[in-house]
């Protein structure tokens, strides 16, 4: 997974800091975790942000025939979110400079507004993980 550039929605970004083993199947899990520890061994790795499907929604069974979300307005809601609290935008980056931008400036306002719709907000610790330096 090192050599390709990995696609990331801006979400993703959160979801990431904050996994704690739930996911929607255990295929998904299994692809959330190698993708979490392929950047955890190359914090350099480049990333492309995408508002599109990207590689942990591959495995999602949310994912309809790689081409939508279940849930797509949804999902672009939280991706609008991330990009305007953090001010990302499509592209090239290399992960732990995107990473670092955004766990450093992360708060509980942004988390919630952010994260507030989510449907894992009340159910895992993602606020304390991403908010907790």
């Amino acid at each position: 997974m090192c050599n390709e550039i990995i696609k990331l929605r801006p979400h993703h970004m959160l979801c990431m800091k904050a996994y704690e083993g739930k996911g929607y199947s255990e295929e998904f899990n299994n692809n959330m975790e190698m993708t979490i520890k392929a950047l955890s061994k190359n914090p350099n790795q480049k990333i492309k942000i995408v508002s599109s499907l990207d590689n942990i929604c591959s495995k999602c069974p949310n994912n309809i025939e790689g081409k939508s979300c279940t849930s797509q307005a949804h999902i672009e809601e939280l991706d609008r979110r991330v990009v305007e609290n953090f001010n990302i935008n499509e592209g090239e980056y290399i992960y732990s400079e995107i990473a670092k931008e955004i766990y450093e400036n992360m708060n509980e306002e942004k988390f919630d507004d952010i994260c507030k719709d989510c449907g894992w907000y009340n159910i895992t610790n993602c606020k304390r993980f991403l908010c907790s330096r």
